[in-house]
């Protein structure tokens, strides 16, 4: 079954530290707005732009985004996956597993 949260320090004298998937969420939605040529993809019914998945304190991030039309969406990816990882490295200490950029769709 998945967790709600990542653990970082398992056993210290006062208890143990974990992080809410809403706080990894929030940092990737914030590493994308970031980037220049990317953008969130809009939320529907039925999905959200961001997922988090933890599994035996295991964190994978998939994301869709849209590129800026004209923008290499290749590049763009590339710079939002390793923004995404260097935001949570920095901001949690944790390091993401796997980061997945899902390109669907292009901004005019």
């Amino acid at each position: 079954m998945a967790q709600e949260y990542v653990v970082l320090n398992e056993k210290v004298e006062l208890g143990r530290i974990a992080i809410n998937k809403s706080v990894i969420q929030s940092i990737s939605e914030i590493s994308i707005a970031d980037i220049e040529n990317a953008s969130l993809a809009p939320v529907t019914r039925f999905s959200k732009p961001v997922t988090i998945r933890i599994e035996d304190n295991k964190l994978t991030v998939e994301a869709d985004i849209e590129v800026k039309y004209g923008a290499n969406a290749s590049v763009t990816s590339e710079l939002v996956q390793n923004k995404i990882y260097e935001n949570i490295l920095f901001m949690t200490g944790f390091k993401a597993n796997d980061i997945s950029i899902n390109v669907v769709g292009f901004n005019i």
